[in-house]
């Protein structure tokens, strides 16, 4: 049905557009939905959105900020009491940001009540608007601007691997809400191995880039050649969840008042994870780290991959960045977004952000941010390609000659 209502559009004869909408409206299908007929609900891990107008078929939707700096994440359910198309409309002066609210793969769509996802693609898109065709009555179908990954979808891969020799799981501290933050280890410690520290969610939205770390995890831990190699010189820690409230609850996590996750390595940290990250830094004294995050959404700029973090702290950070990204960059499929690019800036002092605050300090080797975008035009960022992703990032580690000051002095 949706195929037929593209079709139609693209014919430039308004007889033939008005001819094939009266067809697809005599079947019913394409019948706008009565008023009341549509409810919308976020009540679930995840959900998030403002619902400020319903007329049935149409209704008008926000993110819903708590408060917090504008920011483009939603996920809402739509739940029809008839057949129908329903539009939804993100109105922009009420929404307040200029990045848009939706991506250029379209929405992310889910048929089983978020077990699965894909992109909906941008044949129902026009501007901030997008429109879907319920085909039964009691229909639930679940939107949101990106392909979540949840709690659930840590879990499942935990379990998934949970026989695996070489990882071990631990409760790295509470959040303040009081769900357990997991720390992940994988890998032994000792005088033979150097610590690596990875983390991800900073900004509790950015949910794209949790499946390529949870495929550089899955590498990490495998029986690859590469895995073995990098278990033989590293032990890997991680922190999956960052912002473990933000990411159940649905928050935008970024830009969060009085500062997010990601702004709160000065001197006191008000987050418990970010806390407890600096206190594992105190036992492990982490040479080398990378943060896992997605840029804005449809800034053009930001549909690459791309390294960001202080150019000279450590001082060999640029070169071992670069390298890295070049192994990265090797082993992409073609289908990947472009990059990673390296987007290192010089820095005279540390900002009270993750990769600065690594970066800066004694001993330090690696410190980086990794962005990857949303939903790149014509690129895949499904999950499969991302965990992908994540396992090329593995194999690039190992690649890597990583040159520390210690070995130039």
């Amino acid at each position: 049905m949706a195929s037929r209502l593209l079709m139609a559009s693209r014919f430039r004869n308004s007889k033939v557009v008005l001819l094939i909408t009266c067809l697809l409206l005599a079947t019913g299908r394409a019948e706008a939905a009565d008023d009341g007929s549509v409810a919308i609900r976020a009540e679930f891990p995840g959900g998030n959105v403002v619902e400020m107008q319903n007329d049935g078929s149409t209704v008008h939707v926000a993110p819903d900020l708590r408060g917090d700096s504008p920011w483009f994440y939603w996920n809402f359910e739509a739940v029809a009491e008839k057949p129908g198309r329903v539009t939804f409309v993100f109105p922009e002066k009420v929404v307040g940001f200029k990045d848009g609210a939706i991506g250029f793969q379209g929405p992310a769509i889910s048929l089983d009540l978020g077990v699965t996802w894909q992109w909906m693609g941008t044949g129902n898109v026009s501007g901030s608007s997008f429109y879907y065709d319920f085909e039964k009555a009691k229909q639930r179908v679940r939107f949101a601007v990106t392909i979540p990954y949840l709690q659930a979808d840590l879990d499942f891969f935990l379990a998934k691997n949970a026989a695996n020799v070489h990882l071990r799981k631990s409760v790295l501290t509470k959040s303040r809400h009081g769900r357990d933050v997991e720390l992940l280890q994988i890998g032994n410690s000792g005088s033979a191995t150097k610590p690596v520290l990875v983390t991800g969610r900073h900004h509790a939205a950015e949910t794209i880039a949790s499946y390529v770390l949870e495929g550089f995890l899955q590498e990490a831990m495998s029986d690859s050649s590469a895995a073995s190699e990098f278990r033989k010189e590293y032990v890997l820690f991680a922190v999956p969840f960052v912002d473990k409230d933000g990411v159940e609850e649905g928050d935008q996590g970024k830009n969060r008042k009085p500062h997010d996750h990601n702004r709160d390595y000065g001197e006191i940290s008000i987050y418990p994870e970010v806390q407890a990250i600096k206190d594992l830094d105190k036992a492990q004294n982490f040479p080398f780290t990378l943060d896992f995050h997605c840029p804005t959404l449809v800034m053009p700029d930001h549909q690459v991959m791309y390294f960001v973090g202080a150019k000279a702290h450590p001082r060999y950070n640029f070169d071992n960045v670069t390298d890295f990204a070049g192994w990265i960059r090797k082993g992409l499929p073609k289908n990947a977004p472009h990059g990673p690019l390296v987007w290192l800036r010089d820095q005279a002092s540390p900002s009270p952000m993750n990769s600065h605050y690594f970066g800066f300090r004694k001993g330090a080797v690696m410190a980086a941010t990794i962005e990857i975008p949303f939903a790149p035009t014509g690129k895949a960022t499904d999950p499969a390609s991302c965990r992908k992703y994540g396992q090329v990032m593995l194999e690039a580690w190992v690649n890597t000659h990583f040159i520390s000051a210690a070995e130039t002095e």
